[in-house]
């Protein structure tokens, strides 16, 4: 069978099962009559761009990065805001967000993956993110859609 068949069917397999490994996908490419090894599916997972995530159960699949793993992406940095924002305040028309240790330059690219609306640009240090919109105004509101999130 042919490399585009395979590919069909490695995408029909992590949708219709749970596949956590390189070793279950292969199994169950060989179950649907594939001859394949290991080493052929892990270039084919390459290909594929296939990611994993984690499921309701905790476990970690195999997904297409699709729409479902931008919703997937999308809690994740939600997520990661709601565990890592200490304050959040406006100063003119910059709104200050102070994180534990570590994590301000990642909460900055949730904050921007997340597009809030009127963000000009965000400056993440270790713990302190700077973010600039236009006017005092869109800090208050801005502070006020973030403190959301977080809550």
């Amino acid at each position: 069978m042919s490399k585009k068949q395979r590919h069909i069917k490695i995408m029909e397999l992590i949708s219709d099962n749970v596949v956590e490994t390189q070793g279950q996908l292969t199994n169950l490419l060989i179950s649907a009559g594939f001859d394949v090894t290991q080493a052929t599916v892990s270039r084919d997972i390459k290909e594929l761009r296939l990611i994993k995530i984690a499921d309701y159960a905790g476990r970690y699949k195999y997904a297409s990065p699709g729409k479902d793993s931008a919703a997937d992406t999308r809690l994740r940095y939600i997520t990661l805001l709601k565990h890592s924002v200490i304050t959040i305040q406006d100063a003119g028309n910059l709104v200050i967000l102070k994180a534990i240790p570590g994590s301000a330059q990642g909460c900055a690219v949730a904050i921007e993956t997340l597009e809030f609306e009127n963000i000009v640009g965000t400056i993440a240090g270790d713990d302190t993110i700077f973010i600039a919109v236009n006017t005092n105004q869109e800090a208050k509101e801005l502070v006020q859609k973030i403190d959301e999130v977080v809550s």
